[in-house]
């Protein structure tokens, strides 16, 4: 794998699924609709949206089908800096990602430059000339600190998700109350008292919105921790982690798991310790 790879103007359907990698990724909106999920925030997509994402972080697409999705994403594993510049320019281009960690931008009178810029590293990711990776670089630098200027700008994140339609703003409710309990014992009713509003408002909404059920969001917010507790504590116990992470039965924790990761806690337990060093996503 190269130390930084784009997928450029990619339009084909996807199957939805909650993803984390140790990677950071920029994502570009080219045209479509789409409501997006990273951690605990859900944004309405417009062409011209930018996301910075700090990739450990639990995310999901829901795209609308029924017109192109069409997006760039690039992945850049930010230790190839270190090697590639002068260590005292790396730093201001990597503040985005490790201070903000999961940004939304809307890119503006600067939207034509970034599909540019993404337009020549397509075309120079995909020469067989013998120095066009080496220039493709450039270009992945210059993007870099044109991301860096955006987010100094007031048309940053904060300018862009001003007053939200009533759904979103009532999903985002839902995800932030996910986020404070899903390692207590969590039920409908819990959210529609806290939230004041009907859980089936509450459940269709959020799932017209989002693509999943509430509760497939919660476990998979659980089953994503379960999976950061196994990778940070090799000694913790698969009952201490179920524990920890809301489930109240080991039984329905190793069903969950199995059924989000393909395998059992155990097995998934046993693979980080045969290579600590590997996240598995």
């Amino acid at each position: 794998m190269r130390p930084v790879e784009l997928g450029h103007r990619k339009d084909h359907p996807l199957k939805m699924t909650f993803h984390s990698h140790p990677h950071y990724e920029i994502f570009f909106f080219h045209s479509g609709r789409c409501n997006y999920v990273i951690g605990p925030n859900v944004y309405s997509l417009l062409p011209g949206d930018l996301i910075l994402m700090h990739g450990m972080t639990l995310h999901t697409p829901n795209p609308d089908t029924r017109v192109p999705y069409v997006r760039s994403m690039i992945h850049f594993q930010p230790e190839f800096l270190h090697e590639f510049m002068n260590r005292k320019y790396i730093a201001p281009l990597l503040r985005p990602f490790e201070e903000l960690r999961n940004y939304r931008m809307q890119t503006g009178a600067r939207k034509d430059e970034v599909e540019r810029l993404l337009a020549d590293m397509a075309a120079l990711q995909d020469s067989p000339e013998e120095r066009a990776y080496e220039r493709f670089l450039l270009r992945f630098i210059d993007l870099l600190y044109v991301v860096g200027e955006l987010c100094r700008s007031p048309m940053a994140a904060d300018a862009v998700d001003g007053a939200r339609p009533e759904r979103e703003h009532h999903v985002q409710r839902v995800i932030d109350f996910i986020e404070s309990h899903y390692a207590e014992d969590v039920s409908m009713e819990d959210v529609e008292r806290e939230l004041h509003v009907s859980r089936h408002y509450l459940a269709r909404v959020f799932k017209a919105w989002t693509g999943w059920t509430v509760f497939q969001f919660l476990y998979q917010r659980r089953i994503n921790q379960a999976k950061t507790l196994f990778f940070i504590d090799g000694e913790l116990s698969v009952s201490e982690v179920s524990e920890r992470v809301g489930f109240k039965h080991l039984s329905h924790f190793s069903r969950v798991f199995k059924q989000w990761e393909g395998c059992a806690p155990e097995q998934y337990k046993r693979s980080l310790a045969a290579s600590p060093r590997t996240w598995r996503s």
